[in-house]
């Protein structure tokens, strides 16, 4: 494994002293940019198994501390190759994809886990993983903006007709932009929910992710409908928030995920088990997430042994989230 990233970063770094060249065509330059982002210059997959393949080092590895060390290095070098390309909607999408999995996995879910004394740095990090999700928020504006022209405009406006104008636009190619621009988008808000320039647009991101999930409902194992499960059950009724729609988003993720992902058994437990005060709910749930064998699915191995620290965590302090009398 660490032979395939060491294979990973030579092709990237060779990459990079190839594009420096000044004689290099943009012809070259965009097939490179597909060959690491696995999609072409108008953001479509190349080969959906070649894509598998050219993520697997990253997605499968069994060792969290070592992708901790290693996913800013590989994210900044998907940086600098985006700079130089920066119309190139395959590269855009990677690395915006590459910043949303970086601030959720290993700037957010590690402060999550800080005990409670170390507030203080728990809030300085949250603070630089809200920065990592509106950076990936505006690669993914770039990408519509390219497909239709005034996009972030409407969607970043108070026009409810024009946002709806632009999100009734969208098609199934659009789904995977629309993914990890909802998930940038309230990634950033749910850290930060009083930013005033958020609050406002937290709307259009839950249009955009309802969109994507009537286009693709099964789009990456359940991950659209857990992020609005999440978002219903603890949004303000006034924002958006609706019991309701949190259970149906929970049992649309389980079934587009066969049951299979830990992170949709996590938050049903943080949202909807907590909030009704659930906890045979909440154990319920976070033992069906550690029960799930990360091996079973080579490509989401690392995904599944976060969120079991995550629940594992969850479960040694459940006393943070329910009263218990003796």
């Amino acid at each position: 494994m660490i032979q395939k990233k060491l294979r990973f970063l030579t092709l990237i770094f060779a990459s990079l002293i190839f594009l420096s060249c000044t004689s290099i065509q943009k012809t070259a330059m965009n097939s490179l940019a597909s060959n690491l982002s696995g999609a072409d210059k108008k953001g479509k997959a190349l080969n959906k198994k070649n894509n598998e393949n050219l993520m697997l080092p990253l997605t499968g590895e069994t060792d969290s501390i070592l992708m901790a060390d290693f996913f800013p290095t590989a994210l900044k070098l998907y940086e600098i190759l985006h700079a130089q390309n920066p119309e190139h909607q395959g590269l855009s999408l990677m690395t915006a994809s590459l910043s949303v999995m970086y601030a959720n996995a290993f700037i957010q879910h590690k402060a999550e886990m800080l005990p409670q004394e170390a507030y203080l740095l728990q809030n300085a990090e949250f603070q630089r993983a809200k920065m990592h999700y509106l950076r990936a928020r505006n690669l993914v504006f770039s990408v519509f903006e390219q497909r239709y022209p005034g996009f972030s405009k409407a969607l970043l406006g108070f026009d409810i007709d024009a946002i709806e104008n632009y999100v009734a636009r969208l098609k199934q190619s659009d789904v995977e932009a629309a993914y990890w621009l909802g998930a940038a988008w309230l990634g950033a808000w749910s850290l930060d929910p009083l930013d005033t320039s958020l609050l406002p647009t937290v709307h259009s991101a839950v249009r955009l992710l309802e969109k994507a999930a009537l286009l693709e409902p099964d789009y990456n194992e359940g991950a659209i409908w857990t992020i609005l499960l999440s978002f219903y059950a603890s949004a303000p009724a006034d924002f958006g928030g609706d019991t309701e729609r949190a259970y149906y988003a929970y049992e649309k993720a389980l079934e587009a995920s066969s049951g299979k992902s830990p992170g949709v058994y996590i938050a049903y437990a943080e949202s909807i088990c907590v909030a009704a005060q659930d906890a045979e709910g909440f154990i319920d749930a976070l033992q069906k997430a550690l029960a799930i064998d990360a091996n079973e699915n080579p490509a989401t191995r690392l995904q599944t042994i976060i969120a079991q620290e995550k629940a594992n965590y969850l479960m040694d302090t459940i006393d943070y989230y329910f009263l218990f009398w003796d």
